[in-house]
């Protein structure tokens, strides 16, 4: 036996271990509010399908119905565990029985389908800008990030999100990288799909680390021949009327490849700063040099966290600017969660998103 594939055999294991013990506070409640084993039958016709198809998790074909239904049902049971103590909290407090635990059951199964049916959420946001010219006072751009081509985002739904954005007739949009998975199979694909795009000043685009998952320089010559304009640590000026708004953009921080001073070098004095950055981690440097928005993605808000609470969230593991809008002085970031998913196409308390960031004077 290869060591792969006693590596495959551990994970595997380790799965069914972990979806055994997110199911089991909910299937035992059900085995004993029904009084049969028929929920546990259930459980394990449910969750049996996706076990084995992670003998190959990098599979490159879409995914069969039955991965989205166990997805989803062990959403559901994890949010179930989670409102476990609320609902005993709530009966003792005189709530019926029935309706404490049958509220839990509905919110958990709502939860749990919105999880892996969720559409991405619109999250408007306003930043305010000192010393911003008249004429940018309400500069409307829009964000796209982590969008995942792949087996489970196909270039049908990356262009619906487009369609979406343009329909907002934006100033600008900005992608914010990690545009696949990996490999090269879905690259034009998703540059055909961002390419119809559309924004008064165009749209603009930045590396993330999985775009260096394949060839990166293949991605860059895919996006630019359908009309993006790729930044990578360098920057462009955008005007309306006689004022000016220095768009940035810097390069993969986990290859090793971003370099904002250079993405600044030709800022116009004077000009307010729109820093796209895949890494919300480059935010700090991105302060001490007085950039006035940082837009970025990478965290996924976690991917999955505690429905409602921001910094309780597996993002929190790596960085402490997890999902939203922060701000550090006279400097202003904003994380977005994505619209794509990583590992399991799942997203439990951290919905998928496209943003729009209005600029407002001050």
């Amino acid at each position: 036996m290869s060591r792969r594939t006693r590596l495959r055999g551990r994970f595997q294991l380790l799965a069914a271990l972990v979806a055994t013990v997110v199911q089991l506070p909910a299937v035992l409640w059900l085995c004993w509010h029904t009084h049969t084993p028929v929920p546990a039958l259930g459980a394990v016709l449910v969750s049996a399908p996706y076990l084995r198809q992670l003998q190959s998790p990098w599979h490159t074909t879409a995914p069969a119905p039955s991965t989205y239904l166990a997805l989803g049902w062990w959403a559901a049971c994890l949010v179930f565990d989670l409102l476990m103590l609320p609902a005993v909290l709530a009966v003792r407090a005189g709530v019926p029985m029935g309706v404490a635990w049958g509220l839990a059951g509905v919110i958990a199964l709502v939860l749990g389908a919105d999880a892996v049916l969720g559409r991405p959420r619109l999250r408007n946001r306003v930043v305010r800008v000192e010393g911003l010219s008249p004429e940018l006072d309400g500069y409307r751009i829009g964000q796209i990030s982590d969008v995942h081509c792949g087996p489970h985002v196909p270039a049908e739904r990356v262009s619906s999100w487009v369609s979406r954005l343009n329909r907002l007739q934006l100033d600008m949009v900005a992608v914010t990288g990690d545009l696949i998975t990996h490999g090269s199979s879905h690259v034009e694909a998703v540059a055909r799909a961002l390419g119809g795009l559309r924004a008064k000043d165009g749209a603009f685009a930045c590396m993330g680390n999985h775009d260096y998952f394949t060839d990166g320089e293949q991605i860059v010559r895919a996006l630019e021949s359908q009309g993006l304009t790729v930044l990578r640590n360098r920057g462009v000026v955008v005007e309306r009327g006689e004022a000016r708004l220095y768009v940035a953009g810097v390069d993969d921080t986990w290859t090793a490849r971003d370099d904002l001073e250079r993405a600044l070098r030709h800022r116009p004095e004077g000009a307010p700063t729109v820093l796209l950055a895949h890494d919300p981690e480059l935010f700090p440097q991105a302060q001490a040099r007085d950039v006035e928005l940082t837009l970025s993605g990478h965290t996924h808000g976690g991917q999955l966290g505690v429905p409602g609470v921001r910094h309780l969230s597996l993002a929190r593991i790596i960085t402490r600017w997890t999902a939203g809008l922060y701000r550090q002085g006279r400097s202003w970031l904003y994380v977005n969660r994505g619209v794509g998913t990583t590992g399991p196409p799942v997203r439990l308390g951290a919905p998928a998103e496209l943003a729009v960031i209005t600029l407002r004077r001050a």
